[in-house]
């Protein structure tokens, strides 16, 4: 029985060590190594609507897109910063109409 209840303490101590070591081990890597201050950046939106027209549907898309692309860079965006966001095509006699809103992000 005393041998058991030294083993047992024996045990516990050994636990206790490495538990003490890993934790002042982990608190001091975290002390050690202050993480830099971060900016958060502000992110920039912005939304372009153009209208354009041609013969087929996809085509009075396009015209539209390049459209308000063309308005996004004007205002200092680039074309890779931009995607279309939606559009709408309307029929009127043999031609297509078609309005497209472009979104930007930077």
């Amino acid at each position: 029985m005393i041998r058991t209840s030294m083993v047992r303490l024996r045990v516990t101590a050994v636990a206790l060590a490495a538990s003490a070591c890993l934790l002042g081990g982990a608190a001091s890597a975290q002390a050690a190594t202050p993480g830099p201050a971060r900016a958060v950046a502000a992110t920039e939106t912005a939304k372009f609507t153009g209208s354009g027209t041609g013969g087929t549907m996809g085509s009075a898309i396009e015209s539209a897109t390049n459209v308000a692309l063309s308005y996004a860079q004007a205002a200092g965006w680039q074309r890779s910063q931009c995607y279309r966001l939606a559009s709408d095509v309307r029929q009127s006699g043999g031609w297509f109409t078609a309005v497209s809103q472009v979104f930007c992000q930077r």
